[in-house]
């Protein structure tokens, strides 16, 4: 499939880097961080077969072979590039259930919700691919898909921006003695007026930051749901409200390995 073998133009990497390091520079204080809460990119596992093998789930055939149509009709998806590092409208593999069986697959999504319905993309300076734990309900972006659309997106490391030695520095966190991170996330459906093509977009669930994480400079951390939460997590529709909740705050306790971003 086109979908697992194209890869992010070097270029695009190169401006959106610079483009991002412009715009945090320019803002001069670690606040405007603090304010963003934003988990600024993350590693993902580009190998679909070792994902169905750890989540013993399967694929969501329709949603890639759609996704590759659109991509050879000349759609603008930004899919993953040969470092695997996924940003704000990449596309990555968001796990789900589907069907009466509730069966698990993997369904390509972007890394920054588009809202169903809505006439034109969020404006770039919202962050809609982060959901903080205290908003979920009292946003609308979030209130909307909350308690119905519930996905997991395995990863391996995630990225932020930090202030080191007076400058903004990117820094990594790797949970350790762990393979993937299971990160809760929420996902929407948009589908162009023409109905042409459609796409999924998520966001991961955010919550405060482990001891370690708000040293290196950070002061949030994406939520590590416990393995034995998954099912219930994908099917919220048979939880209450405050169930859900308690999982959440009930997450994987991990010591967060970190390292200056090569």
């Amino acid at each position: 499939m086109l979908f697992f073998n194209s890869d992010l133009s070097v270029s695009f990497v190169i401006r959106a880097f610079y483009y991002l390091r412009k715009t945090y520079a320019n803002c001069g204080k670690l606040r405007l961080f603090k304010e963003l809460s934003i988990c600024f990119s993350v590693e993902a596992e580009r190998d679909l077969s070792s994902l169905q093998k750890h989540f013993g789930a399967g694929l969501n055939i329709k949603a890639y072979q759609d996704f590759n149509e659109s991509l050879k009709a000349g759609v603008n998806f930004k899919v993953l590039g040969d470092d695997n590092r996924i940003y704000p409208n990449t596309f990555g593999h968001v796990l789900t259930q589907v069907g009466p069986d509730k069966e698990k697959v993997f369904s390509p999504m972007r890394y920054r919700v588009r809202p169903a319905n809505s006439k034109e993309e969020v404006p770039s300076k919202y962050n809609v691919f982060n959901a903080r734990l205290d908003s979920l309900q009292s946003r609308a972006t979030w209130s909307n898909i909350f308690m119905r659309n519930h996905g997991i997106f395995p990863f391996k490391k995630f990225y932020e921006w930090v202030e080191y030695e007076e400058r903004k520095t990117l820094i990594n966190f790797s949970p350790k003695d762990y393979e993937f991170m299971y990160a809760p996330c929420l996902y929407d459906k948009w589908e162009s007026p023409d109905k042409k093509y459609y796409f999924y977009s998520f966001a991961i669930i955010t919550t405060d930051p482990n001891e370690e994480v708000l040293r290196a400079g950070h002061d949030r951390s994406p939520i590590f749901l416990k393995s034995e939460y998954i099912d219930r997590w994908l099917s919220p529709q048979e939880e209450n409200i405050d169930d859900v909740y308690s999982m959440l705050k009930d997450h994987r306790k991990v010591y967060y390995e970190n390292s200056l971003a090569i």
